[in-house]
């Protein structure tokens, strides 16, 4: 995001994340509160009883029918960026109505010299060039181009600096798929040679970011955000692939930013809660109205999530490990040392650790908790907070001695000092009180 906005300000990102759950009791459940962080928000939306709501009216929100804006971040690479770009020039059919937005890092030095001198080819169609700070993920890039944007294309695509657009007229097929969801409503992704029959490289309407009020959810370093959407898409059941070939310029290649996989692949696993309340915010957007169809699409929505959530107890810690040693560009020297923007994404990710383990514990659901609470635990934060609740539910799920061992472990890391604080409390009141009396003194005796 932009120097400035809640996310460079560590109380403006980190204090409103701490607990935004609230209880909608007459569904039984926790529900979550949007936008999800603090650099999430309705970029575009009316006001009703002082709440922001996305426009869902085209011609209100001001849509432009058949446009689409790509997405696109670069950093250091301006020859496979060419050659991505060379890719589009060859293969988009309609270059009027395709808009290319591309994120530079402000210290990008190599791409910015590259853009200045000429050295980046014209692709043929609308390019527009975002320089700012670096972000610590691919959520914050991605929205702070769809702000610079306007916000008014009908269809977003993200891609990345090593794109290969390999079909022909790709743009047409994107247009006619979306005109059958003319509520702007619909996940659509290309062939990638290198993965599954997954959304790797993400297509949406603009009801679904103007819904959701983002793209990616601004949590992670690296991977799971193109995942994360896919989930949803799947849960809305608006999930199509389509007869065109994307594919990474060299192949896949190594993961930047990749570190602590344990962590993040549990942080996903338990996040599934709200994948399925943004498909139901979506849902909504598709039937408006209560009634059967609605009810269909969320019941066919939670058997969906209750896949979805057995898949996820396949994966192991030490697969996860695996997966990080196998495809980490970082070396294990750097990863050690300390990453400001790593620690940025994971603070807030412990933060959305605790909101939910508060909210389960508030609901007596303490097994339920400790899952979230164990999770911190993989993570390069320790949080008194995490600890002082695990204490009380394993108090209240009956184990006591694991409880005293940690209220001890926890008293030895942040001693409390209680009666140290009591005494200079006393102390103070006894001061405050001095003061009082002395400037009443003062005052009689003085000057008439």
């Amino acid at each position: 995001m932009k120097g400035g906005g809640p996310a460079a300000r560590p109380d403006g990102w980190l204090r409103p994340l701490l607990f935004r759950i609230a209880v909608a009791a007459s569904r039984g459940r926790a529900e979550l509160k949007w936008p999800l962080t603090g650099a999430v928000s309705f970029l575009a939306s009316t006001r009703v009883n002082g709440n922001a709501v996305p426009v869902l009216d085209r011609e209100q929100a001001g849509i432009h029918p058949g446009e689409i804006a790509i997405l696109c971040g670069t950093r250091g690479r301006p020859d496979m960026f060419s050659e991505s770009l060379a890719s589009l020039k060859a293969t988009v059919r309609d270059k009027a109505r395709t808009h290319l937005w591309v994120y530079v890092d402000e210290d990008d030095a190599v791409t910015r010299s590259a853009i200045e001198s000429g050295a980046i080819p014209d692709p043929g169609l609308p390019l527009h060039w975002h320089i700012g700070p670096r972000t610590a993920g691919l959520g914050q890039m991605h929205q702070a181009l769809w702000k610079a944007s306007g916000q008014t294309a009908e269809i977003y695509m993200l891609s990345t600096d090593k794109s290969h657009f390999a079909t022909p007229g790709w743009d047409e097929v994107v247009r006619a798929k979306f005109a059958e969801y003319p509520d702007g409503i619909l996940l659509a992704f290309p062939h990638d040679p290198n993965t599954a029959d997954q959304a790797t490289y993400t297509i949406v309407g603009w009801a679904w970011v103007r819904t959701l009020g983002y793209f990616y959810p601004g949590y992670f370093p690296f991977w799971f955000d193109d995942l994360w959407v896919d989930h949803v898409g799947q849960m809305v059941g608006r999930y199509q692939k389509l007869p065109i070939v994307i594919a990474p310029i060299r192949g896949r290649g190594r993961t930047q930013r990749m570190r602590n996989v344990p962590f993040w692949v549990r942080f996903f696993q338990l996040m599934l809660p709200e994948r399925r309340e943004a498909a139901r915010r979506l849902i909504e957007v598709m039937h408006p109205q209560a009634g059967a169809a609605r009810d269909a699409a969320l019941r066919a929505m939670e058997t969906v999530a209750a896949r979805l959530a057995q898949q996820q107890e396949q994966f192991s810690d030490l697969y996860a490990l695996f997966q990080e040693e196998r495809h980490t560009a970082v070396s294990p020297e750097d990863r050690a040392r300390f990453d400001p923007l790593h620690f940025r994404l994971e603070t807030q990710a412990v933060a959305r650790l605790l909101s939910f383990a508060e909210e389960f514990a508030r609901q007596g659901q303490h097994a339920e908790a400790l899952k979230y609470l164990d999770a911190t635990l993989l993570s390069d934060v320790r949080v008194r907070w995490a600890e002082k609740l695990k204490v009380e539910c394993l108090r209240a799920l009956g184990r006591h001695a694991e409880a005293a061992e940690l209220e001890r472990a926890v008293l030895a890391a942040w001693p409390e000092r209680g009666l140290v604080r009591g005494l200079f409390r006393l102390l103070g009141m006894v001061a405050t009180e001095a003061k009082r009396l002395f400037v009443i003194a003062t005052n009689r005796s003085g000057p008439k």
